[in-house]
């Protein structure tokens, strides 16, 4: 996956407590569910969970955040935290990010949705008992 926005939009790390990141963004605020990227390879991510002013964000990191520092760099990937889905993810195992994690090589013939999605309307939600089908066996058997 793409680290980087094509904006190039950056930013630097005010403060860190634990998990949780506060960043300044001196051009172009990112929006609520941005993924940004920090860490000496750009290896930690932050989501960003709520714009604090017209400059600050306050995210929660998905990664470890050890060696991030005030004053880091951090790039603002642009996008939301995504997850593949379609038949071809199913019996495969997936790390947070929606990388592959079951050595069984790349993903092929799948979209790539946000996991921020509305729910979907009532009228389009089913009432009747069918089978679900999970990809996990002993699931789908009980």
């Amino acid at each position: 996956m793409n680290h980087f926005a094509s904006s190039e939009n950056i930013g630097a790390v005010v403060s860190i407590r634990g998990g949780i990141v506060d960043i300044r963004f001196d051009d172009v605020l990112p929006s609520i569910y941005s993924i940004l990227h920090t860490g000496k390879d750009f290896n930690v991510t932050i989501e960003v969970l709520t714009q604090l002013d017209s400059r600050h964000v306050r995210g929660i990191a998905l990664t470890g955040t050890e060696g991030v520092c005030r004053g880091m760099r951090v790039n603002d990937s642009g996008n939301p935290l995504r997850a593949p889905v379609g038949k071809a993810i199913l019996s495969r195992m997936f790390d947070v990010f929606g990388n592959p994690i079951d050595r069984l090589g790349p993903l092929q013939d799948v979209e790539w949705r946000s996991v921020h999605q509305p729910p979907p309307p009532f009228a389009r939600r089913s009432t009747h008992s069918e089978i679900f089908e999970t990809g996990i066996k002993i699931i789908d058997l009980l």
